[in-house]
């Protein structure tokens, strides 16, 4: 059954993961094949036999050495080819997994004894995997130029309409097509008399109606085997944002995915997550923070770190600390955001921003229940205010903790512009509304690859 919120569909919802699991499958009979023929050249054929069974015995091995790939993959973008439409920034994003790769199986098999296997196969097997994950996505790239994007009909009007056109356009493998517009449907409500209107589509895409009998045909339609959706809930599965500015309050009752935020048993297992994961990486990163602690104290003198109001969940207020990556002048005259080439930023700051060592003091926040490892930045107090009155809907990502990261740091550059904190909304509210350990998850992960692939800020 289809959802008309777009969250349970068949089309941009199926068409995504189903390319992403393809290329996972695809991945996982690489590190297969690639370990067979690496056996095959290493040994001679009268251990063949021995070395594969060798192998065998020992699945948890090529099951993480599946996951190591598969983990990576998405750290890197490797999974989402919307990413890496030219040649360069799939070269760039492969270049990434072959630095890693080694490195993780490496201490895969260097942490588990039994999988300590010869040093000449598991050579073979990392360059075999490798270019067979390169072979795999030249393959796509090369089909994608073929691909048939699913026929589309769009009912209605409205500036969501023109915002999708433009989304599929610059789309490098759209799972749909708009093929026509229709301002309202025909008044004869027999849905096969409807389908021959709408000339074989496959998948109806309602904007706003005129007529509010439309919604009767359309719903005979959907339960009679097509597939309708909203045009913001199609907007939102094709950008992995929700447009703001062409949905109304109501359109949030009625999706009914934001109840899950505060109810689902994920809201409370996040807290556990949170504290375990803020403490290894707190202890983790703690020699690097003393290292630039104490390139801040020499190079700028005290105070080390920076305490800053910000708004927390439910609009609370907490102290957020941060390494202090500028002059201790840098606000006399003021709050303002950090701009390109910031004058203000010490020269040790720049290289702690780029790298975000200056947010490591935040697990502090996180361990203190104040912030989560993953959610929506938090604002100071005087700036969210301003939003709140500019940007509509901007109060709803106080309804959960705010984060070190997110699903808008992970997809958009540094906010400075209102039109870009409006964007980062999106995100978030798209968040919102997938509450739950597999975005937790990516996000995470995400993350390290935006470490690499993105400029600080």
């Amino acid at each position: 059954m289809c959802r008309k919120n777009g969250r349970h569909m068949f089309g941009p919802t199926s068409a995504n993961r189903g390319h992403r699991l393809f290329l996972a499958a695809a991945d996982a009979l690489v590190v297969v094949g690639a370990g067979t023929l690496a056996a095959w050249i290493r040994f001679p054929s009268h251990l063949f036999s021995d070395s594969i069974r060798e192998i065998v015995a020992h699945p948890w091995f090529v099951m993480s050495a599946i996951g190591a790939v598969w983990a990576l993959s998405t750290t890197f973008d490797l999974y989402r080819p919307e990413v890496w439409p030219t040649l360069d920034r799939l070269m760039v994003r492969l270049a990434a997994l072959a630095v890693t790769l080694p490195v993780a199986i490496a201490l895969l098999v260097y942490a588990v004894p039994p999988w300590r296997f010869g040093r000449g196969l598991l050579v073979l097997t990392v360059l075999f995997t490798l270019a067979g994950s390169a072979l795999v996505r030249m393959l796509w790239r090369a089909r994608a130029v073929h691909w048939v994007p699913r026929p589309a009909v769009v009912i209605g009007h409205g500036p969501v309409v023109e915002s999708l056109s433009q989304e599929l356009e610059h789309h490098p493998a759209p799972p749909f097509r708009i093929v026509r517009r229709l301002e309202e449907l025909p008044e004869d409500t027999d849905p096969e008399s409807v389908r021959s209107v709408l000339g074989g589509a496959e998948l109806v895409i309602v904007a706003q109606l005129a007529d509010p009998e439309t919604w009767d045909r359309l719903a005979a339609l959907n339960f009679s085997g097509t597939t309708v959706i909203d045009a913001p809930g199609a907007f939102a599965r094709l950008t992995g944002r929700i447009p703001i500015r062409q949905v109304d309050a109501r359109w949030f009752i009625a999706s009914g995915d934001f109840t899950a935020v505060s109810t689902s048993a994920f809201h409370h297992v996040q807290r556990f997550l949170d504290l375990i994961g803020a403490s290894l990486l707190l202890l983790l990163a703690s020699p690097v923070f003393t290292a630039a602690a104490l390139a801040v104290l020499l190079t700028s003198g005290r105070p080390i770190l920076y305490r800053q109001e910000r708004l927390g969940r439910f609009r609370r207020p907490f102290t957020l600390f941060k390494l202090r990556t500028m002059a201790r002048d840098a606000e006399k005259d003021g709050p303002r955001f950090a701009a390109s080439n910031d004058s203000r930023v010490l020269p040790v700051g720049r290289f702690c921003r780029r790298w975000r060592i200056d947010e490591i003091p935040q697990l502090l926040n996180v361990i203190r229940g104040e912030m989560s490892l993953v959610g929506p930045r938090p604002e100071r107090p005087e700036v969210a205010c301003e939003l709140e009155r500019l940007i509509p809907f901007y109060a709803f990502r106080y309804s959960v903790r705010p984060g070190i990261t997110g699903w808008a740091q992970v997809n958009h550059n540094y906010c400075v512009w209102p039109e870009d904190h409006a964007l980062k909304l999106e995100y978030d509210l798209y968040s919102l509304r997938h509450h739950g350990p597999g975005l937790y998850a990516l996000v995470l992960l995400r993350t390290l690859g935006a470490l690499v692939f993105r400029p600080g800020r």
